[in-house]
């Protein structure tokens, strides 16, 4: 090897350590600038402030009647009054918390959780009452209410065995109505009965017209439905002739029956059954529930409306079957499964309607100022036969028991509205 080629060899081995050694400095000096901008980054996020989850919660703390009574098996209706805590937005589980206004300060008298509507019941004694819960570490609490014992202006627990007839007639409604003909079908005592301190309004068959067919059609909304039926006997019962309302809370109840092809009812109609031709104000149908039966999805529920004619017998209709409703059945029970208390707060200027004092429909428009009975039924209209079987016709619908609260009395319905942040908790 020459001496040049000696040279050149050791230069190239100096060029290579010299390069080695460039992008060793490099690779330290990339690695270096990157811990610095992700040590930066992170020392960002540690000192970046942490806003807390703000929740707003609303809702009411309303006073009632004693609306409020769930269960399977009939019960004489309370004396006390209910507490309904409603928050928005609802919070199942949550628990919520009732405190009594005292001398000394606000005391703890009960304590429940929240149920799917974000609602608290309580039946507390006459007091003044506040209720509260917490949400995001705060505690929100409601206005104050005071409740005192309820009265009731008008009963009927259906004690005894028999029907009190001094205050309720059997509504001969003779194959029709106006707008839900029933052409197979007429009212009749014998349909219905009293045991138990219950009134079950069921469905016969008609025995003066045994073995006859009866043929209807029926044009709905849905369609023209026709066919044949064996005639039929109808529960309705009214106060039509003996008691009359204008206003309160009207309340009944009710475990409705399982069977379809029937739709079981709690109802108001004008004195007189009469109406002035596109003025509501003289006289409205209050329809508070219809219950339709078992529809096999698992979706039932109950229909509240107002309805009012114009000339000519042209319905007007306001209200619909509720879904929202279903939120107080206790878990895997149906309606057909227990008693629930259904209400209408009706007052000069709208109607509240309410399951176990849970409000799920209010309506504004076509107010009656009339005054109006109690109707309670059990009915076969034409466009619904195609749906009953032989095998549902011993099903009925149980009336516990039926209460008006005179809106006029001092016992009337309060509420209050809105949340105010009491304290923020430790979390």
């Amino acid at each position: 090897m020459s001496i040049l080629e000696v040279f050149s060899s050791a230069d190239a081995r100096v060029h290579l350590r010299v390069r080695r050694a460039a992008r060793g400095a490099l690779g330290v000096l990339v690695t270096i600038l990157l811990l610095s901008i992700g040590l930066g980054r992170a020392d960002a996020v540690e000192h970046r402030p942490r806003v807390a989850r703000q929740v707003e919660v609303r809702g009411t703390l309303a006073s009632l009647p004693p609306i409020v009574q769930p269960g399977t098996s009939p019960a004489a209706p309370s004396e006390k009054g209910a507490l309904v805590a409603t928050f928005t937005p609802a919070s199942p589980g949550q628990r919520v918390t009732l405190e009594r206004q005292t001398r000394n300060g606000w005391r703890t008298v009960a304590t429940t959780v929240e149920d799917a509507w974000g609602s608290a019941a309580f039946a507390p004694s006459a007091g003044t009452y506040r209720a509260r819960t917490t949400s995001d570490g705060r505690t929100w609490v409601t206005g104050r209410v005071t409740t005192s014992r309820w009265e009731p202006s008008f009963e009927d627990t259906f004690s005894g065995t028999a029907l009190d007839t001094s205050v309720w007639n059997d509504q001969k409604r003779e194959h029709e109505s106006v707008y839900a003909p029933r052409t197979c079908a007429r009212v009749d005592p014998s349909a219905r009965r009293v045991s138990n301190g219950v009134l079950r309004l069921g469905v016969a068959l008609d025995p003066a017209l045994a073995g006859t067919p009866c043929s209807y059609t029926s044009t709905r909304a849905a369609g023209t439905v026709s066919g044949t039926s064996p005639y039929l006997l109808n529960s309705q019962v009214a106060t039509e002739h003996t008691r009359f309302f204008q206003h309160g809370i009207v309340a009944a109840r009710i475990k409705p029956q399982r069977a379809k092809g029937m739709h079981s009812g709690f109802w108001m109609l004008p004195n007189g059954t009469t109406y002035a031709d596109g003025q509501p104000a003289a006289g409205t149908e209050i329809d508070v529930m219809e219950f339709f039966g078992e529809n096999g999805r698992g979706t039932e529920t109950i229909s509240s409306s107002i309805h009012y004619y114009q000339g000519g017998w042209n319905k007007v209709s306001l209200g619909d079957p509720v879904p929202a409703a279903r939120r107080v059945l206790a878990r895997k029970n149906d309606w057909w499964d227990e008693f629930h208390v259904f209400s209408v707060e009706w007052t000069p200027t709208e109607y509240v309607f309410r399951v176990d004092g849970r409000e799920y429909y209010r309506e504004a428009e076509a107010v009656s100022q009339a005054q109006q009975y109690l109707v309670l039924s059990n009915l076969t209209s034409d466009y619904e036969l195609a749906e009953l079987t032989a095998d549902e016709m011993a099903d009925t619908a149980q009336v516990d028991w039926v209460r008006v609260f005179d809106a006029s009395s001092t016992a009337a319905s309060r509420a209050t509205h809105g949340r105010r942040v009491a304290r923020r908790t430790g979390r």
